[in-house]
């Protein structure tokens, strides 16, 4: 006999686990596995007020970023959106069945705000780079990188022999890496569309750089 799926009035009350809906070899459950990130609270705290209302927890925001980096979710608005639908993202996210998910703006807003002027980017990375060497993921032999554009400073006038002492800059000195990484995922999550000739002119494509 044929069935068909009943299309009733929905039940009043649920029991779900949301625990028993993630498959044991899921990705996130392997990552999970190993991130601790009981060391951010007492990390970020100095950033934070001690009165007005409960931010966003920063714990929250960075399994999020992580989930975006390796299952390659470039646009934070497309991270939350799937933070919402998909079950084992909530998981990973220690996040509820009817928990609210973050709006994105949340995340420009700590990159363009709270964090801009200091280095707490930063050592949240070098936190999760030792936890990932101390873990076995990370060897240290040999990087890789995507197909993002990475600018180089290669100017000529500004070489130095190889047999000279190089001057390397202090250490709060040398943001110039994160200040370039927030400016690019400004830009990645920006509302323009990147075409700023207006049509596409002969005289504009000449003006555009490789």
């Amino acid at each position: 006999m044929l069935g068909r799926q009943e299309s009733g009035q929905g039940q009043f009350f649920y029991s779900f686990d949301l625990d028993k809906v993630v498959p044991f070899d899921h990705l996130v459950r392997q990552i999970d596995g190993f991130l601790d990130l009981s060391w951010v609270h007492n990390e970020l705290a100095p950033f934070y007020s001690h009165t007005g209302r409960p931010s966003i927890d920063p714990v929250l925001m960075i399994r999020m970023l992580v989930l975006g980096y390796v299952f390659a979710l470039r646009s934070e608005r497309r991270l939350c959106a799937e933070v919402q639908v998909n079950l084992a993202y909530r998981w990973f996210c220690k996040l509820g069945i009817e928990d609210h998910i973050p709006d994105h703006s949340v995340f420009c807003r700590a990159r363009g705000e709270r964090f801009r002027e200091s280095d707490a980017l930063r050592r949240v990375f070098e936190r999760v780079v030792a936890l990932c060497i101390s873990a076995g993921l990370v060897g240290g032999e040999a990087f890789s990188v995507d197909a993002s554009l990475i600018k180089a400073d290669v100017n000529k006038t500004r070489r130095l022999p190889g047999d000279q002492p190089i001057t390397w800059p202090k250490a709060e000195e040398a943001s110039h890496a994160v200040l370039e990484y927030i400016a690019a995922l400004d830009a990645a999550n920006s509302d323009k569309d990147g075409d700023e000739d207006g049509g596409g002119s002969s005289e504009g494509s000449r003006r555009r750089k490789p």
